[in-house]
């Protein structure tokens, strides 16, 4: 935009019309702010790398991938969309609380203290960051820590190589002649088949995580080589329970 003086005219786009549609619909107990806020309740490091991120929150563990779209977005785009993942993926622990972000990223910690950012993608996400904070009353404070210092760099780099999932063809046959069903175990935020779904790690829109509410409360026996251990395992809850369930397993006909 070109400098026109005082009484000059100029056109605003589309997205300087719908930030003053948002300003000038900001609700009036959001037009005043503490003096002072207090220390954070939540410490929340978050971490992104090329392929996937990662979240730690108190000893909790939050990962994921990057879908096939994000994969190629630049790396400050993934890290300001970590900080959502992670809060989405700690929700419980977050609402109503002020949470202190930890973060190695520079341009990260920058657009977190200005909200805001002179890149459209940036911006964008930040826009979406802040309606989830004010959704979920999350105040964020911004802290840089050195990358060797940041306890969800780890978490970040995590590659699961066997995190498959189930072609939605053939899940849409086995929910015609089985279903409906009503929840998505061993599943992820990216791959999950129902909006119910529980995890292997802390991730979005997760009900439940499996290293806690499978393996700790219900005592399953740790997965060894091979896929018997865990599956027996499996079996065995299901007639407890007597829940049914419709279990996919591999074709590997040496095992039981």
């Amino acid at each position: 935009m070109q400098p026109v003086g005082w009484s000059g005219r100029i056109r605003l786009s589309r997205g300087s019309l719908r930030d003053l549609d948002w300003w000038a619909d900001i609700p009036t107990r959001h037009c005043s702010a503490a003096i002072h806020i207090g220390p954070a309740a939540v410490d929340l490091s978050v971490d992104a790398s090329r392929h996937s991120w990662g979240a730690t929150l108190h000893g909790r563990i939050a990962r994921g991938y990057w879908s096939s779209n994000d994969y190629l977005a630049h790396i400050n785009w993934k890290e300001l969309r970590a900080v959502r993942h992670a809060l989405e993926s700690f929700l419980p622990y977050v609402t109503q609380r002020v949470v202190l972000i930890r973060e190695d990223n520079t341009c990260t910690q920058a657009v977190l203290g200005r909200l805001s950012s002179r890149s459209p993608c940036l911006h964008e996400e930040m826009r979406c960051l802040w309606s989830f904070l004010q959704e979920h009353s999350i105040i964020l404070q911004v802290e840089r820590v050195a990358s060797a210092e940041n306890e969800a760099d780890a978490a970040s780099r995590w590659i699961d190589r066997d995190d498959y999932r189930l072609h939605p063809h053939l899940f849409q046959l086995i929910e015609n002649r089985f279903g409906p069903h009503d929840v998505d175990l061993f599943a992820s935020h990216i791959n999950a088949q129902l909006p119910c779904l529980f995890s292997r790690h802390h991730c979005p829109g997760s009900s439940g995580v499996h290293t806690l509410d499978w393996a700790q409360r219900l005592r399953l026996p740790t997965p060894g080589p091979g896929p018997k251990p865990f599956l027996m395992a499996v079996v065995q809850k299901v007639r407890e329970e007597q829940a049914c369930v419709t279990l996919v397993v591999p074709y590997w006909t040496p095992q039981p």
